[in-house]
């Protein structure tokens, strides 16, 4: 099948769909510069906490972020500024369901709620990045939420340099959801 390029500020992420078009990553990360995967465990513990009040029952980093899989929904959200990111927020549709749920209070969601939720959630992940960085000096700002929908897309970075994925683990879900973050500096 076919690719889809997007081009933002010199930074390429590649997207194939089905198992049989999945990219390996054309360059190896290094460790982050600055630290993501710390940033972004203690961001998503506090938007969740505020907004749903489910509890989370796990969390991993793993610092060196890599191609990964959407089987349900992701938002993506990008930083430009003195780095070029995707803010990437990856749930099955279950997990999805729930965490709007938890949001709006109450379990009766529209497909339309429940992707307007994934957008806001995945924005306020993305805004406490940019809060975080811009407190260590960068200078960011943020793109609209987009949304993708389907079962084996693969997400593969091209042109970033850093990241990092982290792996959140809802008390009760058996998936978990990932936060994948994509970056290089400006000058790089």
């Amino acid at each position: 099948m076919p690719a889809v390029e997007a081009d933002r500020s010199g930074v390429l992420a590649k997207f194939r769909f089905g198992s049989s078009d999945f990219l390996p990553m054309s360059i190896a990360m290094e460790s982050p510069n600055p630290e993501i995967a710390p940033m972004i465990d203690g961001i998503v513990r506090d938007v969740i906490s505020t907004m749903t009040r489910i509890p989370i029952a796990r969390s991993e980093q793993d610092p060196t972020p890599h191609s990964f899989g959407v089987n349900g929904l992701a938002g993506v959200v990008g930083l430009a500024g003195s780095l070029a990111a995707n803010v990437h927020l990856v749930l099955s549709q279950a997990t999805s369901h729930r965490l709007v749920a938890g949001m709006i209070g109450m379990d009766d969601l529209s497909d339309s709620d429940v992707r307007d939720g994934i957008g806001e959630f995945t924005n306020m992940i993305a805004g406490g990045l940019k809060n975080r960085l811009d407190a260590k000096g960068f200078r960011l700002r943020l793109t609209v939420p987009t949304l993708l929908r389907g079962e084996d897309v693969q997400v593969t970075a091209k042109g970033f340099t850093f990241g990092s994925t982290n792996l959140i683990w809802l008390e009760g879900d058996p998936d978990p959801l990932r936060v994948a973050v994509f970056a290089k500096m400006e000058s790089q």
